[in-house]
């Protein structure tokens, strides 16, 4: 067949809206699939498994996350890509170690036995995080120098290495610091705060969504997505204090808690979805079915359990 002229009619463009119908059913199908299967193992591992098997979950999730962060941002560089996974890991350990050494909580005794630290160690175990903490940092600052081709992106390798294991191992680090200060409700309140929000978002912009959030950042999130988000995470935290949590926070706390959440999850969606756009990924991985990458999932997570451990190290 002849290619049109300009006297052609253009030809006829198929129909979109079925096949975004069944992308949207196909991903969403997906995305309560992967919940059923994750939820039960989340409640497993906060309740009725051994103590440590949650934070042990966590660690590992930390290294998965930062392996997908660090597969986006040090390309072709496999010594600093493994220092950037060591890093993030110590830096949890250590963000760790400092939180249970400064609540010093009587149950944490049994841990720091086990550990081999004096029960008068609390501030050993602090100075040894907070000198951790400075050697990872000062390597990080440095090791760009045996890796220093291309110059031109010098900078962006040292801005990685050092921001990179922050992000993902201190922020990520909050999910089991919330676990081991508080108790496992808290930790389920501050995913419903993210994944309500996410949930919430997704119907909302999906159904209602008109104006755009941030265009040039992640195109997909509307106004009116944020808005449902918002309202998803006060519902969430509404009924965790009802239910679960009337003697811990009160009704007129969890309203800002969820509010505060909610903003800070949703920035952190925006920053990790800055984080992809700027080095050409449209997703972290594929590990989890409908949802992407396990940094995709944890993005708002991380700020939403900072929130909750700020508030209750304040607060208790």
């Amino acid at each position: 067949m002849a290619d049109p002229t300009p006297h052609d009619p253009p030809p006829a463009e198929p129909a979109k809206k079925p096949q975004s119908r069944d992308a949207f059913v196909r991903n969403t199908l997906a995305r309560f699939a992967t919940a059923a299967i994750g939820i039960p193992i989340l409640l497993w591992m906060l309740f009725w498994a051994p103590w440590w098997v949650f934070p042990a979950f966590c660690l590992l999730a930390i290294l998965r996350a930062s392996h997908e962060l660090l597969r986006m941002t040090m390309v072709g560089t496999p010594l600093l890509y493994g220092w950037g996974m060591f890093a993030a890991l110590a830096l949890a350990c250590a963000n760790l170690a400092a939180l249970l050494a400064g609540t010093n909580l009587p149950e944490h005794a049994e841990l720091f036995t086990a550990l081999g630290v004096p029960a008068d160690g609390a501030y050993g175990v602090a100075l040894a995080a907070m000198v951790t903490t400075t050697v990872i940092t000062a390597v990080s600052v440095l090791l760009p120098l045996v890796h220093s081709e291309p110059n031109d992106r010098a900078g962006l390798r040292l801005a990685w290495l050092v921001a990179g294991p922050m992000y993902v191992g201190v922020l990520l680090a909050a999910v089991p610091g919330l676990f081991l200060v508080t108790h496992g409700t808290w930790v389920v309140l501050a995913m419903g705060l993210a994944w309500g929000s996410d949930t919430g978002a997704y119907f909302a912009g999906r159904f209602f969504g008109k104006r755009k959030l941030a265009p040039t950042i992640s195109p997909a999130k509307t106004v009116e997505g944020a808005i449902g988000g918002m309202l998803a995470s006060i519902l969430v935290a509404v009924i965790w204090q009802v239910v679960w949590l009337h003697d811990e926070l009160p009704l007129w706390h969890a309203v800002p808690l969820a509010m505060i959440a909610n903003v800070l999850g949703q920035s952190g969606d925006l920053v990790e979805s800055l984080i992809k756009r700027s080095t050409g990924v449209k997703d972290s991985g594929s590990i989890l079915p409908g949802h992407g990458g396990l940094l995709d999932r944890i993005d708002a997570l991380m700020f939403t359990a900072v929130s909750c451990l700020v508030y209750c190290l304040i607060a208790h």
